[in-house]
């Protein structure tokens, strides 16, 4: 089954202006795993994912504007 250029188009605007809502606006993701053996919980995890700009997440106060904000963290010296 053949796409023409003319519905590609339109798929891939599409998805464009999806991301574009997503970036603006910002999406989260939350979510849990439980790994259980002889209902026995060995491992449970607590996700949560943010996806947003920059800028979106600056003005919504997700992201942090600190000292730190944009440098690499300082490693101890071992010796």
């Amino acid at each position: 089954m053949e796409m023409n250029s003319a519905a590609a188009g339109l798929a891939d605007d599409t998805v464009l202006e999806l991301l574009d809502r997503v970036l603006n606006t910002g999406v989260v993701l939350a979510g849990e795993l439980a790994i259980t053996v002889a209902d026995i919980e060995l491992v449970y995890l607590r996700l949560q994912l943010l996806l947003s700009s920059a800028e979106t997440a600056r003005q919504a106060g997700w992201l942090s504007s600190g000292p730190n904000f944009g440098r690499a963290p300082s490693l101890p010296c071992v010796g």
